[in-house]
């Protein structure tokens, strides 16, 4: 198959784009830097030099046959950076671009697109969110509300033919978790408020097999959420990376500082508490974790960390 990457770069890219390698596909990965070009070409896919947001620009450079377009790329915040108003409009027009133009791309080319998102659903006690809940847009994650309605208009319409796959926290060897890691080793993380909401997590390596999965399937229409299988909270989550790393526990920061210094938007996605089932993604995609739970894929991501450097780096 002829498979576009958008974002092949980025975390899930580093480990997705081997793998469709590695399974005979011709694969062209969009990068908006020079120097990520000869990396993409090192890995045996083709590096296309261009912008998701200058449509018309990129379009001269691919190919005139595709298969499959996967969307990976999303706006990206500077860890510590507070959010403002005005930076918040910004990351929504940004992401309502990367979404609008790459649907457009697949109507042009007449094929199936496979577009992210993240498990953003308020439960409580025993509550266990699946596909059919609503997404809830509080905080920052309000700049993907235009482009909830651009998926669930295409699923209706298909056109394009759709299949999307819900996040939960996604770690590995790269990306914001490179910049956890760090504050880790500097003996500087810390856990927010209580520590005690529920967040899903999925190790970046099964992100890319969930996307696998569902180039091979192709379930025009579906949604997915992709987590593991382990409930945790934020504080065993962080206390346990300490122990790996042979760091002492990490003390807690009140939330409210989290509020005053980086804003209400990422309070209130910082604090949300979110258990959700992966059982349909296992029932239709025939897809599960090689890391069931945060404790698998910790262990390994911190051995990766410390020995391999991440392809794009």
């Amino acid at each position: 198959m002829k498979i576009f990457v958008i974002g092949g770069t980025g975390l899930v890219g580093s480990y997705l784009l081997p793998r469709l390698v590695e399974k005979d596909n011709e694969v062209f990965a969009l990068t908006r830097t020079q120097d990520k070009i000869q990396r993409i070409k090192k890995i045996g896919a083709n590096g296309i030099l261009g912008d998701i947001r200058n449509l018309q620009a990129l379009k001269k450079n691919l190919p005139d046959k595709l298969d499959i377009i996967v969307l990976l790329a999303m706006p990206s915040v500077k860890p510590g950076q507070r959010m403002t108003k005005k930076l918040k409009e910004e990351l929504r027009k940004e992401t309502n671009d990367f979404f609008r133009n790459s649907m457009d791309l697949a109507i042009d080319y007449n094929i199936p697109i496979i577009l992210p998102s993240g498990t953003s659903f308020k439960t409580e006690n025993d509550e266990i969110a699946d596909e059919t809940w609503p997404i809830l847009r509080i905080g920052l994650t309000e700049i993907g509300t235009d482009t909830d309605e651009m998926v669930n208009r295409a699923i209706k319409t298909q056109n394009p033919k759709v299949i999307q796959l819900l996040y939960g926290k996604i770690y590995g060897n790269g990306g914001l978790f490179r910049f956890i890691y760090n504050m880790m080793v500097k003996g500087r993380a810390k856990i927010i408020g209580k520590g005690d909401n529920y967040i899903p997590n999925i190790h970046a390596s099964d992100a890319a097999s969930a996307i696998i999965k569902a180039i091979e399937k192709l379930p025009i229409g579906e949604k997915f959420i992709i987590a593991d299988d382990t409930e945790v909270t934020q504080k065993d989550f962080t206390i346990y990376m300490a122990q790996l790393m042979n760091k002492k526990r990490p003390g807690h920061i009140p939330a409210f500082i989290i509020r005053l210094v980086l804003g209400k938007d990422f309070y209130e996605i910082i604090r949300l508490n979110c258990k959700v089932s992966n059982a349909k993604a296992k029932r239709v995609l025939d897809w599960k974790p090689d890391y069931p739970s945060y404790k698998e894929g910790l262990e390994e991501t911190i051995k990766e960390m410390k020995v391999k450097k991440n392809y794009f780096a």
